[in-house]
């Protein structure tokens, strides 16, 4: 069985709320997969997604900025910053909003054409602080604190810029496209560290039920996670040259039963080391349909 080269556009955005006293502001968090390179992306012409704020229970001002998450103190496992908050850019870096009202705020996402872009996952903070109210004296004022995790289109056989600590598969999100039941499919993920040194990782995958999966690593809508890790076999450990010295080679190998009882699948395997940051590739297999 000869495995397919599969390219295409996916946007997901799993969206909550930031709750504070006397501020509501939406999305808290979003997940937006397969960010375009070199294109500027609308999220409210494509998804019809803004930054909204309210209502409030009085007129009050805000400060809007973009910023790495690290800078307001914010982590996520398997996420580094994002490197340059110019190219996150938000209709209006404040804002009034009058009693009872709600404002929306546009934005937009344009990352260089960069071969170098692809297969990275980015984590953007956007701290939202109120300046002033329409009353005199104290007032209690609170803000709120977005994070927004960008996984950039992924693509095989380009060199990635890594950050300091950073590990960056190529391509980032490993595709099967129409395997055959009972077939076996071996491809290669290849890794790529910001250390000037090469390490041995350890690589394994990440449980479905754990918080890191639950709250972190989404898993991507319309795929399952996988049941059956039997089902991809890969190394418990892997070494990654340094970044100067190329890539270590991750092997995937999928191995479907018979009647396997699922069409689409997902596993997320984490990489990780000694003073790295964590790292994950997504594995999705789609089943061949008889």
């Amino acid at each position: 069985m000869k495995q397919k080269a599969l390219s295409f556009f996916s946007i997901i955005f799993l969206a909550g709320a930031a709750l504070c006293i006397g501020i509501r502001v939406s999305p808290g968090t979003i997940l937006l997969q397969e960010a375009p390179i070199g294109e500027t992306y609308d999220f409210m012409a494509r998804e019809g997604l803004a930054i909204t704020i309210g209502p409030v229970e009085k007129e009050t001002s805000y400060l809007l900025s973009c910023e790495p998450a690290s800078k307001g103190g914010s982590q996520a496992t398997g996420y580094v910053d994002f490197p340059n908050p110019a190219w996150f850019y938000l209709a209006n870096d404040s804002v009034t909003i009058f009693e009872n009202e709600t404002a929306e705020i546009p934005m937009w996402l344009q990352i260089p054409k960069n071969e170098g872009y692809y297969n990275h996952h980015w984590l953007l903070g956007i701290p939202i602080s109120p300046t002033r109210t329409a009353e005199k004296g104290p007032q209690l004022q609170v803000g709120s604190y977005l994070l927004f995790r960008i996984e950039t289109q992924a693509k095989k056989g380009v060199r990635p810029i890594c950050a300091q600590n950073e590990i960056v598969g190529a391509p980032s999100r490993l595709v099967f496209l129409d395997v055959v039941p009972g077939s076996t499919i071996p491809d290669v993920i290849e890794l790529y560290s910001g250390n000037e040194q090469a390490g041995i990782y350890s690589v394994y995958r990440l449980d479905p039920k754990s918080p890191v999966a639950e709250l972190t690593i989404k898993g991507t809508p319309g795929f399952q996670r996988l049941d059956n890790p039997e089902w991809i076999q890969y190394p418990d450990t892997i070494v990654i040259p340094g970044k100067k010295e190329g890539s270590g080679v991750l092997p995937i190998t999928v191995s479907l039963p018979q009647n396997p009882g699922t069409r689409r699948f997902e596993e997320i395997l984490m990489i990780e080391g000694s003073a790295m940051r964590p790292a994950f590739v997504r594995i999705l297999v789609i089943i061949k349909q008889e």
